[in-house]
């Protein structure tokens, strides 16, 4: 019965390490690719395309054109109203596997 109670502190403590972990390591960022800009349809915003190579996704970015932040504890950070949705889909682009015959 001892086992059964100390096993959700066991998981607790090893999602909060590997959590930590990943907080801690900085690893480089794939890029997307800009695609273009198009109109909201209200002043300020536009909708961004990108299309990212690795996975055939493209996803539009509906986006303030100036995002407002503030610099704290030595960071930057983005507020809440400037930053944008976003909605990703599979490209239609044929599967690069394909061989034609």
């Amino acid at each position: 019965m001892k086992n059964i109670t100390k096993l959700p502190f066991a998981i607790c403590c090893l999602l909060m390490s590997s959590a930590y972990a990943q907080n801690s390591q900085t690893q480089p960022k794939s890029q997307m690719q800009y695609v273009g800009t198009f109109e909201a349809g209200q002043p300020g915003a536009g909708i961004y395309k990108l299309y990212d190579q690795s996975d055939d996704v493209i996803c539009y970015v509906l986006m303030p054109d100036t995002a407002s932040r503030k610099q704290v504890d030595g960071k930057w950070v983005y507020e809440s109203n400037s930053l944008g949705s976003i909605s990703c889909l599979k490209a239609n682009s044929t599967p690069k596997s394909v061989v034609k015959k």
